[in-house]
């Protein structure tokens, strides 16, 4: 396993080395000259890259992960109220999410940044900034948005293996021993799906990863992405491995984990 891992963290590095080379291709080695190895540009003026990508990193991470934790407590409450309702309404809901699914991050932003101006036009009431102004962090309106679209898969993902775990068979045992639905799947089922989607979560990290970078753009949030979009060289190489390292180990832990969990459940099913 270590050293399965340790072939994966060697193809990330070498395959960021060589991403960082494209600029130069692209642009000449002249541009790569005016800047530092340890700047960026931001609006026409350079920074140093040590100590802000401690601080731009820890920005971002937080808006990543509460959009994450929001998402998910979105996606678990709205499954577990749609298994009270009859099996029509569910199949109502599952279509609108699976149609909201298919609108693009960028016209929620608008949406959400529009909604925002006419209320506030109309009402005098500022619900939030929509936007970085100066040095300021805005956290709320930004959270929200990136957390839209994970919540919709998962509420998706968390819809159908629940409704598989409800045909297993401790399921049947647990009815007939005259445990309710509710207790059921509050004290058995949601515990077996929670495990399950661990199996998920490389590819929505990835999803809303690539969502940042249009969520820092339109906000105007000077997060570890913008710094991303604004070094080159060796910075550009620091910068991608502060973001990819640290997931790469959790998410090393997280397949770890699911393996042994695996293997307690067949144990206990056997």
């Amino acid at each position: 396993m270590t050293s399965r891992y340790g072939k994966r963290l060697r193809s990330i590095i070498i395959g960021v080395i060589i991403i960082s080379f494209f600029p130069t291709l692209f642009f000449g080695v002249e541009q790569q000259k005016s800047m530092k190895p340890w700047e960026y540009m931001l609006g026409g003026r350079a920074y140093s890259l040590f100590p802000d990508i401690f601080e731009k990193f820890l920005y971002s991470m937080t808006i990543l992960v509460a959009a994450l934790l929001f998402g998910l407590f979105l996606a678990l409450t709205i499954t577990f109220i749609s298994t009270l309702l009859p099996r029509s309404l569910q199949k109502i809901i599952y279509g609108f999410y699976t149609m909201l699914e298919a609108l693009p991050d960028l016209f929620i932003i608008i949406v959400l940044q529009v909604s925002v101006v006419a209320i506030y036009k109309k009402t005098g009431l500022l619900i939030g900034n929509v936007s970085n102004v100066y040095d300021s962090k805005i956290y709320f309106f930004p959270i929200l948005t990136l957390s839209i679209l994970p919540a919709i898969q998962l509420f998706k993902i968390t819809y159908l293996l629940l409704n598989e775990e409800m045909n297993k068979p401790y399921v049947n045992v647990a009815r007939s021993l005259g445990h309710s639905n509710v207790y059921i799947t509050i004290n058995h089922v949601f515990r077996n799906v929670l495990a399950s989607l661990f199996h998920y979560s490389r590819t929505i990290f990835v999803f809303m990863l690539s969502n940042l970078f249009i969520l820092e753009y339109v906000f105007n949030l000077h997060g570890i992405m913008t710094i991303m979009l604004n070094t080159k060289g060796i910075a550009f190489i620091i910068t991608v491995l502060f973001v990819a390292i640290p997931f790469s180990l959790l998410f090393e832990w997280i397949e770890r984990y699911t393996q042994r969990l695996n293997v307690h459940r067949e144990e206990e099913a056997a």
